[in-house]
């Protein structure tokens, strides 16, 4: 969970780890970057706007890296009306969640976020207690 806002990011690990997930919070771009490239996931979920390295470019950094990461991404975001965010999120295919969201809308996403990550390396299968972090 990359999130700037710390009751925010506090709110969508709580209603994972209900879920039986493992989160890491993390609240800066930069420090999620460096434990991305050190620390294997399943699955990212991004606010779109923070200061310094913001989600749109988080997103860019993990693509540029060959970090498999970036095709399991989850954007959180306020800015949904914005043109530019839509744009990124068409043009990149990326699922998102329009805050304020329903704890259902941001679960069903992140299941379906992490099913397609299933087919995509099957056999592998995914268990929920280890979904939201490998390790």
């Amino acid at each position: 969970m990359v999130e700037d806002e710390p009751t925010v990011a506090r709110l969508i690990a709580d209603v994972l780890e209900d879920e039986g997930f493992d989160v890491d919070v993390l609240l800066d771009g930069r420090e999620a970057l460096d434990r991305a490239a050190r620390q294997q996931y399943d699955l990212v979920i991004c606010d779109m706007k923070m200061p310094g390295l913001d989600g749109q470019h988080f997103y860019k950094s993990l693509e540029r890296a060959g970090n498999p990461l970036h095709e399991r991404f989850l954007f959180v975001t306020g800015d949904i009306v914005a043109a530019q965010t839509q744009e990124f999120l068409k043009r990149n295919d990326l699922p998102h969640v329009a805050k304020p969201f329903r704890v259902e809308e941001l679960t069903e996403k992140v299941y379906r976020v992490l099913e397609s990550k299933v087919r995509r390396e099957a056999p592998v299968t995914a268990t929920r207690k280890n979904a939201a972090r490998n390790g």
